[in-house]
């Protein structure tokens, strides 16, 4: 098993993977079928907590402010005043204006960038990359990815995602490109089966014509795109 990484790579949502499948507070009581009511809509979102693991409002990445009526219970938004990365279900009201009923929100690990000179390793183990996005309201670079876990007796070991940023380079025009790599350490995490989580990149420090170039090394080799 390595020695845990010095550093943190992921900002205040989250600090390690757990080896299971990601963290969600759903309502199980409502009905199937083709109701009015029955229709759900899956929005990748900030929620607002109102109090501890209480969320009240929505900001979804396609522009949507969204009150949330109930109240959603969530035992992980432990922090009052607060905002989550979130994939969230809701239920389709007939009127834009009415509050929803959120269904499932399940949290998105929001990752933060450290310079690859700052990191003492940089850990490249493979995932496997499922997709990548830049959100409609252009606050996130979104990914899509499975990493292998699994639990096996005497090992008690989280894995760790991040990014380090190798080199920005500046261009004729005045705009930059910053050259992003995933930093995962499997950190001796069995890996029995696939996990599916979803990853999300703030754009906070990107200027207008800014790029990113991602790069993931993959089961399938090195994956690269510019954003």
């Amino acid at each position: 098993m390595r020695s845990k990484s010095p550093f943190i790579l992921l900002l205040p949502l989250f600090c390690l993977i757990l080896a299971g499948a990601a963290v969600s507070c759903s309502t199980e009581d409502y009905e199937t079928g083709d109701g009015k009511w029955s229709y759900l809509r899956a929005e990748f979102a900030d929620v607002h907590s109102s109090e501890a693991k209480k969320l009240d409002y929505a900001l979804t990445d396609v522009g949507d402010s969204l009150r949330l009526e109930p109240l959603h219970d969530c035992e992980w938004a432990k922090t009052p005043d607060s905002l989550y990365r979130v994939l969230l279900y809701y239920k389709v009201k007939p009127n834009p204006s009415e509050p929803v009923e959120a269904i499932s929100v399940s949290q998105v690990l929001t990752l933060g960038i450290k310079k690859a000179k700052d990191v003492e390793k940089i850990f490249t183990d493979p995932v496997k990359m499922e997709s990548a996005w830049v959100s409609k309201n252009g606050k996130y670079l979104n990914m899509g990815l499975f990493v292998k876990t699994g639990v096996q007796e005497g090992i008690d070991a989280k894995q760790t995602l991040g990014l380090v940023c190798d080199t920005i380079m500046a261009r004729e025009d005045g705009t930059r490109l910053f050259c992003l790599r995933l930093y995962h350490d499997q950190n001796g995490v069995p890996e029995y089966y696939s996990s599916k989580l979803y990853a999300s990149i703030p754009l906070a420090y990107l200027s207008k014509g800014d790029n990113i170039r991602l790069q993931v090394e993959t089961y399938d080799g090195t994956f690269i795109r510019e954003f």
